[in-house]
């Protein structure tokens, strides 16, 4: 099974890029990037060199970057679980155009002869509400061995489902989570929207209309008060695999990553739906990036086949992946200065 070939991902000037991206003697390692460095590398460098500084440096970590070479190497003998269940986004039923209720993960996974099913949520619940929700699935499920694919607003269901009563029993047959583009810190887009009065007011009313809470957009906040911003134990034996979009601002596709951007270009690198990218340096897990797409995985080259190789890589029985670290930001030592691009 190929990869995308990195002309198609990696344009001339993205290569240049990442080339200088990969000399810079500064902040050699992961463990650099606080939030506000990166700012200050955005305003000193600007955002498209802030975002390469930090793909270059998820790269060297010893973790990620090994995972990032087996899903571009050749396929490793993989061991499908039982049944595949997929998280889906927000607004999964009203917006089907986001990538949000899942379709296409559920082909990739189709395609591998696994089992799958789409976890039944609502489509904008509560953290609380859908966590349980995940928690009553698994407990049907218990037999058998699972896989979790979560999707945007899906990750931060899941991550609250960890932190649920009895979690350690409801996720022991859970041997993976892949996140895809997760809110799993929350995001600024909800501070940035509560300064917006006359917009704020227009949201209200638009989810009052199909149903929804605004309740639910707050529990989003990317602020030390927020839900989001502990993690809960994670089990030793889970695997947990973040795909995370390294756009830059030619990169984005989706008609709504622009705008996302733009609002929150001014606290660092972003993926264009909320998710900025410093959370890499501090989630539980492996990291993947993928560079030249946005929040939403649609660009312009062909990620279908990148994100099947991430399927496969998960269910391999590699130990490496296990989650041995508490944390992404562990001790590292640095490759050569070059990027693997």
């Amino acid at each position: 099974m190929s990869v995308p070939q990195p002309e198609a991902q990696f344009s001339a000037h993205d290569r240049e890029l990442l080339a200088r991206a990969g000399a810079w003697d500064q902040c050699p390692d992961l463990r650099d990037f606080s939030s506000e460095k990166l700012v200050q590398i955005a305003q000193s460098y600007g955002l498209d060199f802030a975002t390469a500084i930090l793909y270059d440096r998820v790269l060297r970590h010893d973790h990620h970057g090994a995972f990032f070479q087996r899903v571009r190497s050749p396929a490793s003998a993989a061991k499908p679980p039982a049944l595949v269940g997929i998280v889906r986004g927000a607004f999964y039923h009203e917006h089907k155009n986001t990538g949000a209720d899942g379709a296409r993960v559920t082909e990739i996974v189709s395609s591998l002869n696994c089992a799958v099913e789409c976890v039944p949520l609502e489509s904008f619940g509560s953290l609380t509400r859908n966590a349980t929700l995940i928690g009553e699935w698994l407990r049907k499920h218990q037999r058998e061995t699972v896989m979790l694919i979560s999707l945007s607003k899906g990750s931060a269901d899941l991550k609250v489902a960890l932190g649920l009563p009895g979690a350690a029993e409801l996720f022991c047959n859970v041997g993976a989570w892949i996140s895809l583009s997760g809110l799993v810190q929350g995001t600024p887009l909800v501070a940035w929207l509560r300064r917006k009065q006359l917009r704020q007011i227009g949201v209200r009313c638009l989810l009052w209309l199909r149903g929804h809470r605004y309740s639910v957009v707050e529990e989003l906040r990317h602020e030390s008060d927020g839900p989001l911003v502990n993690w809960p134990a994670v089990p030793s034996h889970l695997r947990i695999i973040h795909v995370v979009a390294f756009p830059l601002c030619r990169h984005l596709a989706h008609p709504w990553a622009k705008r996302a951007y733009e609002r929150i270009a001014p606290l660092g690198p972003n993926d264009g739906g909320g998710v900025l990218l410093d959370t890499v340096a501090k989630i539980p897990g492996t990291v993947f990036p993928v560079w030249g797409a946005d929040h939403y995985l649609q660009p312009a080259w062909d990620a279908t086949p990148l994100l099947r190789r991430v399927v496969l890589e998960a269910m391999s029985p590699n130990a490496a992946l296990r989650q041995a670290n508490p944390s992404a930001a562990q001790p590292i030592r640095p490759p050569a200065n070059r990027s693997t691009a």
